[in-house]
């Protein structure tokens, strides 16, 4: 690669975003090895031996609780980096995950943490208040950054990494291309005498993301904001683990922890033969759960410092730490209520109607809109239904692109397929619904739906759930998948995404 190319590394003020993804391929690489953790358990020392090369977290063992073999472990994962132009002093902890693996619950649970929450905390006999959660790390390092979460959420934390910036590209040309659904058009060019950020230009649509492009996308933060982001990286990594399968893992299971493991301090526990199998069996029992998310919902404030803060009530942090500890699972099909509904009986007569759900027609504006996308190779469907006060992004061709979008994308097998994507703005800054067609029946996005379905206007609707919340719903034809995603932060209900995607319609009729 070229040494001088604009973009090898990341212009002022980005550098802390590196780290956010480097954390998702952390949890990637430890969710997808366990898959075959027992396979290989005379490999661990070696497993051992990458994890010390990064170093080990000082004072950890007085915040950390050591796991019985078979109890549910939280990790800690903290990315950090150094600001722009200063000295090791100065690091600063960008992203905090906190992510149970408990065999036992439906789902491997995520939890990110805004660097913003206020908090207040003691160190070393000074008071610190009110205070952003980053500056724990400043002030303490990893042990004190674990210390005021575990207090915060009443949680009991079993290991710390840390994982610096640098090993971002290395990690994500490891891993490879992944398939992703990307929600809006991200688009950054600098100009004279404008603050220089990386440089982006990524057209909304499901598509295959590799190197540049893929970092490009989990780093960008010009228009959004850190819950936004979250919610993103948290998209993103899950289609990375659902497309890093146990193969890649067996054809070199140290490709990965070599390249992490360098770029990672750990707790002195987690770099013990012992803690490490109880971890590897502990996931390998949960290789197949689903990740869930989880999110804080916290509130924008003004501390008496003058600083802004985004501040979490007491309710907000019960309901977090329950669903961290408690997911719920996804729902399951009710095969009474679907036949009471079909016979016309008293469930269906209570059945929603498009207004009490906040739905309005917007069918012409709809058609017009799919008959700008121009000839495409398939059926065009565009939904009748939107969210009271959506609309569709505008059909502006300029220099920052334009909506809808007809395009192809590569397949698995190499060959192209059609596609076309609309975009509707919905739920505040950073929050797009988005509605996909693709002549391409088993992209790895759908590859697993729920047990349950629904059909509506007689399509039958796969079902992609977070927990309870639909993130996504998909109707598949001879000819072409068609799906609706939820925004990042699911700001459609659920019964709004399934109206939506059952009112679908068909160009040209």
């Amino acid at each position: 690669m070229d040494a001088n190319a604009p973009d090898r590394f990341p212009a002022p003020g980005q550098r802390r975003s590196w780290a956010r993804f480097l954390l998702a391929s952390v949890i990637v690489v430890v969710l997808t090895a366990g898959a075959t953790a027992t396979a290989g358990l005379l490999n661990v020392q070696s497993f051992v031996d990458d994890l010390k090369a990064g170093g080990t977290i000082s004072g950890a063992e007085d915040v950390i609780t050591r796991a019985e073999a078979g109890e549910p472990q939280t990790l800690l994962l903290i990315g950090s980096d150094h600001r722009y132009g200063t000295g090791a002093g100065d690091a600063r902890s960008d992203t905090m995950m906190l992510v149970r693996i408990d065999p036992d619950a439906p789902a491997t649970t995520v939890l990110s943490i805004p660097r913003d929450l206020r908090v207040d905390f003691t160190w070393r006999g000074e008071r610190y208040g009110p205070a952003k959660l980053n500056m724990t790390y400043t002030v303490g390092g990893e042990a004190l950054t674990a210390k005021v979460i575990a207090r915060l959420l009443h949680v009991r934390i079993n290991h710390i990494a840390n994982i610096e910036f640098r090993g971002f590209r290395e990690a994500i040309e490891e891993i490879g291309c992944v398939y992703v659904d990307v929600d809006q058009r991200y688009f950054h060019r600098n100009g004279p005498g404008t603050e220089q950020y990386a440089e982006i230009d990524i057209e909304p649509g499901y598509q295959l993301m590799c190197g540049q492009r893929a970092l490009d996308y989990v780093r960008y933060r010009h228009r959004d904001n850190d819950l936004v982001r979250a919610a993103r990286q948290q998209d993103f990594l899950r289609q990375v683990r659902s497309q890093y399968g146990a193969e890649q893992f067996i054809d070199d299971p140290h490709a990965l922890t070599k390249v992490i493991g360098r770029r990672m301090h750990t707790d002195a526990d987690l770099q013990s033969i012992s803690s490490l199998l109880k971890l590897l069996r502990l996931i390998a029992f949960s290789a197949r759960r689903p990740i869930q998310q989880v999110a804080l919902q916290p509130t924008d404030s003004t501390g008496p410092d003058g600083a802004a803060y985004l501040e979490a009530s007491d309710a907000d942090l019960a309901r977090v730490r329950r669903e961290l500890l408690e997911p719920d699972a996804a729902p399951k099909p009710k095969p009474r209520a679907r036949r009471a509904a079909r016979r016309g009986g008293r469930r269906a007569a209570r059945a929603p109607t498009a207004a009490s759900l906040g739905l309005v027609d917007m069918a012409q504006t709809g058609k017009q809109y799919a008959i700008s996308l121009g000839p495409v190779s398939f059926p065009v469907y565009y939904p009748r239904l939107l969210p009271a006060g959506a609309t569709y992004m505008p059909d502006n061709r300029g220099a920052e692109g334009g909506y809808p979008i007809a395009y192809r994308t590569k397949a698995r097998d190499g060959r192209m397929k059609a596609a076309y994507r609309f975009v509707i703005p919905y739920g505040g800054a950073g929050n797009y619904v988005g509605v996909q067609g693709l002549r391409w029946r088993d992209p790895p996005i759908l590859a697993n739906p729920s047990s349950d379905h629904r059909t509506i206007n007689g399509k039958r609707l796969d079902l992609f759930y977070d927990g309870t919340r639909l993130r996504l719903v998909a109707w598949r034809t001879p000819q072409a998948v068609y799906w609706i995603s939820n925004t990042l932060q699911k700001r459609l209900s659920n019964d709004q995404l399934l109206w939506m995607a059952g009112s679908l319609t068909r160009l040209g009729r």
